[in-house]
């Protein structure tokens, strides 16, 4: 038997013909979207295009029959080591499995070769040594010649009879994203990987349901009594392109979204994770579909809370597979291809038949969005459409895209409603403690500051003051506590018979299904200050004489490291004219469009990282990072996590436990699982300013111990905050 991998003991006919069937699975779920789009940008055709995948797949591993492969698996089960001169540390099997491709039967043309021997030969990334063609032609002569026929009897597929090592000098310069052939290469090669990661995880490559997610979205508009409004029959209109959309709060962005994907693949990113699972729970429990995943970096505990499925780990490892029909997840999941690590054609492959929805845009950093739209322009060239859908567009990033010939619809669509009438207070938040108490007793009232600590700071002022209802959420609560007051904010919102105080950051802004009746808030960029009114009054009609949003410009928390202070100035300058007055939907739209022009961002640190972040990604040189480092750089922070000493104490039993589960990796993996929920991340700058109180945990490598403030009342007490900045949000 010739063994492709030890765990479980598999052949390489066995993996082959599992790589097979999922091509089967792929062609018949989007041959039609990958047929539409290798008629628009490959120069082969498409029956072509098949007949090469499937080459791709049957010799892509066949190079595993080398006898020091079979060494390393056969060791590793036990079996007797069959005796060899050569080694694996020279050369690899992929390295092997191009040179049995029989060239002759298929006809292969010069570019056709060059596509198949890289996608094979690089199908593993590794940092092979350089290989040495005469040690190659010895590995052949000793080692697979003297194996051929037991070779063809055991895998029956047709090889190459004449090896050689003709091949090499056709993957001696690897095809970039400059080079013709690329879209060929990237979609070749993308789905070679789809393929062989889930066939080794013994996954079906794609879900093969029917169900349209538009049917079941028009349906629950229509049950709750509506019609589609002109953004959703915009997009029901307007399925086979590309979108740029500017709708207010309220309006149905995220239904108008899932009409849009009319039963393609697609994925749904939005900058935060609070938001990631209320739209996950929306498609699933409102909407009712269920053939949806979820993706972050907490994923895996959300779903065991939710308690819906038998085996969550193994609902993540299909969704981390690029299985379902509707993923929701952020965008570190998916972008970080734009900076084309080893093995990223795998995503943009997929991104290719797929549609991708980028959901409030303007929330992000200028250096984060400069990836979204250089991975926006590489989708679009690779046949891919996308949706970006904002309350508030920055004018800058529409230009950047026309600038970049990418085509897209762009539509506006305004709700005519009034529902914030505005007062500037040239004072601080917490110089107003008196009114906010008094309307939290009748009223739903939602504080939300710049940074964790001015958050605690007015949390405990209030408490003080009050033994009305207060609650406080923000990011520096273990997961656990997190996650119980994100379902209580929402549940809070729902209940008409609740009233009371919750003071938070800005973790609450970007598509969180809240509504509260006053707001209080720091003054922030437009962009983000319109993203907060979208939670107070968020579909209802404001007629009061007195103002339901105050904004505090006077000091605000977290300028300079979390908001610009050039663009933070010219906020407040900006919006001076609406003080007392009611601010409507068009006006909001217009003043971040402003705001966000070249004009007045000539000079600002903004749009210096915008333009440099543009620049470095036009000029990236292909596969000089791996897939860790490209999702951090695209992230900005590094996650450092950590446990509070307190925490850590009265769990001490928890990770005795894990210690003591040694090799039963089931019991461990259980375990860790529940580790995790007691852990809180912060970043790397919080790490340096505290790192004479954070130690080592003894049984959690990458779990460290830090000897601060905790409860679950306040959160994470750290010293200072200025290492906060606007993309720790997203842990």
């Amino acid at each position: 038997m010739y063994y492709a991998k030890s765990y479980p003991t598999e052949s390489i006919k066995q993996h082959t013909d599992n790589l097979l069937e999922n091509l089967r699975v792929l062609k018949e779920t989007y041959g039609k979207e990958i047929e539409d789009n290798i008629r628009k940008i490959l120069k082969i055709s498409e029956d072509r295009f098949w007949i090469l995948l499937e080459i791709i797949c049957t010799y892509h591993d066949i190079g595993k029959i080398y006898t020091p492969f079979q060494n390393k698996i056969r060791a590793s089960i036990g079996e007797s080591i069959i005796q060899t001169s050569f080694s694996y540390e020279i050369v690899k099997h992929e390295q092997l499995s191009p040179m049995f491709v029989p060239v002759e039967k298929y006809n292969l043309s010069i570019d056709e070769k060059m596509l198949l021997y890289q996608a094979i030969y690089y199908h593993h990334e590794r940092d092979n040594k350089e290989f040495e063609e005469e040690y190659i032609k010895e590995v052949i002569a000793k080692d697979i010649l003297p194996q051929m026929e037991q070779v063809k009897q055991e895998l029956g597929y047709e090889l190459e009879t004449n090896l050689n090592t003709k091949y090499i000098k056709y993957v001696k310069k690897r095809i970039t994203e400059k080079d013709e052939l690329y879209p060929e290469y990237c979609l070749l090669k993308g789905l070679l990987h789809r393929l062989d990661y889930s066939s080794s995880a013994e996954m079906t490559i794609e879900d093969e349901t029917k169900e349209n997610i538009r049917k079941y979205t028009e349906e629950s508009i229509t049950n709750a009594g509506h019609h589609l409004n002109d953004l959703q029959g915009f997009c029901e209109n307007n399925v086979k392109k590309s979108m740029v959309i500017i709708g207010s709060t309220g309006i149905g962005k995220t239904e108008s979204a899932l009409i849009w994907s009319n039963g393609a693949k697609t994925f749904f990113t939005l900058p935060i994770r609070i938001s990631i699972n209320a739209i996950y729970d929306r498609i699933e429990d409102n909407i009712g579909y269920k053939s949806v995943g979820l993706l972050h970096s907490t994923a895996l505990e959300y779903l065991e809370e939710k308690d819906e499925f038998d085996n969550e780990e193994e609902k993540i490892a299909q969704t981390r597979n690029l299985f379902d029909k509707i993923t929701v997840c952020t965008i570190d999941q998916l972008l970080p291809f734009v900076l084309k690590y080893k093995g990223y054609e795998r995503i943009l492959a997929t991104l290719s038949y797929s549609k991708l929805v980028i959901d409030e845009i303007q929330a992000y950093s200028p250096n984060i969005v400069a990836i979204i739209i250089r991975g926006l322009e590489m989708i679009n060239r690779m046949g891919g459409k996308f949706m970006v859908m904002t309350a508030t567009l920055p004018r800058i990033y529409k230009e950047e895209l026309e600038k970049r010939k990418i085509y897209f619809e762009f539509g506006k669509y305004i709700k005519p409603i009034e529902r914030h009438k505005i007062k500037l207070q040239e004072k601080e938040i917490g110089e107003d403690l008196d009114i906010i108490i008094e309307k939290g007793k009748n009223s739903k009232v939602l504080v939300i500051v710049n940074t964790v600590n001015k958050a605690i700071e007015l949390y405990l002022k209030l408490k003080e003051k009050s033994s009305e209802d207060i609650h406080l959420l923000h990011s520096k609560f273990i997961y656990k506590d997190r996650n119980e007051k994100e379902r209580n904010i929402k549940e809070f919102s729902r209940n008409k018979q609740e009233k009371g105080i919750w003071i938070t950051t800005q973790i609450v802004e970007a598509s969180l299904d809240i509504d509260f009746d006053y707001l209080y808030t720091e003054m922030s960029t437009l962009d983000s200050l319109f993203q907060r009114l979208g939670r107070c009054f968020r579909s209802r009609e404001y007629d009061k004489e007195e103002p339901n949003v105050w904004i505090y410009t006077k000091n605000a928390s977290g300028i300079k490291y979390v908001y610009d202070e050039e663009i933070h100035r010219k906020s407040i300058e900006l919006i001076q004219e609406y003080d007392g007055q009611i601010l409507n939907e068009e006006s909001k739209i217009e003043l971040v469009d402003k705001l966000y022009s070249k004009e007045l961002l000539e000079g600002t640190k903004f749009l210096k990282e915008f333009d440099d972040s543009m620049r470095i990604l036009d000029n990236l040189i292909d596969y000089k990072v791996d897939k860790k480092t490209a999702q951090k750089l695209l992230r900005n922070i590094d996650n450092f996590i950590v446990i509070p000493k307190t925490v850590y104490e009265e769990n001490l039993k928890l990770f005795e436990q894990y210690d003591e589960a040694g090799k039963n990796y089931k019991q461990k993996n259980k375990i860790k699982r529940e580790i995790d929920k007691l852990t809180v991340a912060i970043t790397e700058g919080g790490r340096r300013k505290m790192q004479d109180r954070i130690s080592r945990n003894p049984y959690c490598e990458d779990i460290w111990i830090i000897d601060a403030k905790y409860d679950d009342e306040v959160g994470l007490k750290l010293e200072k905050d200025e290492e906060y900045d606007v993309n720790e949000q997203f842990l």
